[in-house]
């Protein structure tokens, strides 16, 4: 998403309002994929050479539950703010280069993205999980693998099961 600041007088804010395309690239490594492209709207000032730039991104994503891997949709609505200065010039820490009159909020969107992502998500905070015997969502059904488990009759074709019958 690019911001054309060619015509920007310095000290005055500009308002924008644009959409990035989101890449579920970022979201590598969790059971995630982005519902919908990301709005970002906000303002931008220019000081010299540098463009400081205040937004709030808005998107929606599809999470996996965390103990049932039901698709859960969470909506975001985060601040964004990113300091730019003139390639070329001297580069302070914290900030993102531009040139040609173009500044880009890609990279200062898609690291606050990052950012705010959740650790862990679930479906509802009492969400039963899935049974680690047969693999059926617990909240929905009932199985009978607890109790098979727990007959003496019955043993299960596990290398741990010798350790039952230690006291």
């Amino acid at each position: 998403m690019s911001i054309n600041i060619a015509k920007a007088n310095q000290g005055e804010f500009y308002p924008f309002k644009e959409t990035i395309k989101a890449n579920n690239d970022i979201l590598s490594g969790i059971l995630a994929t982005f519902d919908g492209d990301i709005e970002i709207e906000g303002t931008y000032v220019t000081d010299k050479d540098n463009v400081y730039i205040d937004s709030k991104l808005r998107f929606d994503i599809i999470f996996k539950c965390a103990r049932c891997l039901e698709d859960v949709k969470k909506s975001f609505n985060i601040r964004c703010m990113a300091s730019f200065y003139l390639e070329g010039e001297s580069v302070e820490e914290g900030y993102y280069p531009y040139s040609n009159n173009v500044v880009d909020m890609t990279e200062p969107a898609m690291q606050e993205i990052i950012l705010n992502l959740p650790t862990r998500v679930l479906c509802k905070e009492d969400c039963k999980g899935l049974c680690q015997v047969c693999g059926t969502n617990l909240n929905n059904s009932n199985c009978d693998c607890d109790k098979l488990q727990n007959q003496e009759t019955i043993t299960p074709n596990n290398p741990f099961s010798v350790l039952k019958n230690l006291k």
